[in-house]
Order: structure tokens, then C-alpha cells, then sequence
């Protein structure tokens, strides 16, 4: 039984289509951008500590880590408080 084989046309469309879906996967980032730091403050009851986080896809990440700067469109964005 012969089977088709893929056209160079073919794997360049998959490879595509295979990054835009790799480059869209979520990612929590912490701090809201990829290296910043200190971005702790206080919580509303005594001694919790809450730090600002945002759901990102992990293209804008990658650029993010690159330019060390916020570049994206957040998924969403929220606070961890513990």
C-alpha cells in the first residue's frame, strides 16, 4: 500500500500552524513580565503577602524575556495572596 507522502508546501504549513499553536500555550508569568522582581506587597490581613501575576501566551513571554518589558496581552491577570 503506498502512502502519500507530505509536499514541502505541506510540512511548511504544519510547521506553521505548529508554532502559532506552540506561541499561543498559556503561561503564568509572576511579577507581570518575564525577570522583574520585587513585586511583593502586603496583603489586607496581618503578615500575608500578596504578589501580582498575569496569564500570558508564550510567545509574548519569550519576547518578554528578550526586551525585559511587559509586551503583551495578558489572558488574564490576578494576585496570589498567602
Amino acid at each position: 500500500m503506498n502512502h502519500p507522502r507530505m509536499t514541502s508546501s505541506g510540512r511548511r504549513i504544519a510547521f506553521v500552524l505548529g508554532l502559532a499553536i506552540a506561541f499561543a500555550l498559556p503561561k503564568r508569568v509572576e511579577c507581570g513580565y518575564a525577570g522583574a522582581t520585587a513585586c511583593s506587597h502586603a496583603g489586607t490581613r496581618p503578615g500575608e503577602h500578596c504578589a501580582d501575576y498575569k496569564v500570558e501566551p508564550w510567545g509574548f513571554y519569550l519576547l518578554e524575556s528578550v526586551f525585559d518589558r511587559s509586551v503583551g496581552w495578558p489572558y488574564s491577570t490576578d494576585e496570589d495572596c498567602r
